[in-house]
């Protein structure tokens, strides 16, 4: 898909990969994915150990593979945060930065599902979260697709603006958030409609929704970049950068 296109197409993303893209930035960026993601397993975790309404026999088989998942997230995100190793293994950086990225935007929703079994919420509200997951990941593969239309129409060649060019994508852009208007203004006025729970924890369930699909979403907007950058790092040996000389090895 990719294969026909040559260095000079993707120039712009050569640029971004040795500023905002740094392996030094993306270590930090991992950082940031590791805190969201103990916080989404820590609420997990600390809900079904400690939870005696959550008893589906399906945790006992989610929960140590969460937990594991994150286990392996925490030491290789570790091992990146040293800048040595960061430049001197950034092609494989470049492929774990998409894997985290793509986890940390789904994996809230497990903790969702956990919820919804400990506050006896109404059926609907885990309907309403598949439509949002399947849409969101939909979508990512819109993105995809969206970016490789912008390799073909020269969008990152030298000088060009890259994947994200907001006065020329209001349609894409709006997209999401037109649908994500609709499917949550759909769960309010559902929620709204029911008279045997508590508006209190329907209200926390609606908002705890809403900010997990804004993050899978968000993640799906900027996902492509990422998955560019790990094609070229492991095409082009060019876009291997070179560490600052104060931490050259």
């Amino acid at each position: 898909m990719l294969n026909k296109y040559e260095e000079k197409d993707f120039l712009k993303l050569k640029e971004i990969s040795t500023e905002r893209l740094l392996p030094s930035n993306i270590s930090v960026g991992l950082i940031g994915a590791l805190f969201l993601s103990a916080a989404i397993n820590g609420v997990l975790l600390y809900a079904v150990l400690y939870s005696s309404y959550i008893n589906n026999p399906i945790w006992d088989f989610v929960l140590p593979i969460c937990i594991s998942l994150f286990i392996i997230q925490s030491i290789i995100t570790l091992f990146f945060f040293n800048q040595k190793r960061a430049f001197a293994y950034q092609n494989f950086q470049s492929i774990f930065v998409c894997i985290v990225t793509f986890k940390v935007s789904v994996e809230g929703y497990i903790v969702y599902f956990a919820i919804l079994e400990d506050r006896f919420a109404p059926s609907y509200f885990g309907l309403f979260a598949i439509i949002f997951l399947v849409s969101g990941l939909m979508f990512l593969i819109l993105s995809i697709l969206r970016a490789v239309k912008r390799v073909r129409d020269g969008h990152f060649r030298k000088g060009q603006k890259g994947l994200l060019d907001f006065k020329d994508s209001k349609s894409y852009v709006s997209l999401p958030i037109i649908f994500g208007a609709t499917i949550t203004g759909g769960a309010f006025m559902r929620m709204l409609s029911n008279s045997y729970h508590p508006l209190s924890s329907m209200l926390e369930i609606y908002f705890i929704l809403s900010l997990m699909a804004l993050l899978q979403f968000a993640i799906a907007v900027a996902w492509p970049e990422f998955f560019l950058l790990a094609y070229c790092k492991h095409r082009f040996k060019t876009f291997k950068a070179n560490p600052p000389k104060r931490i050259e090895m």
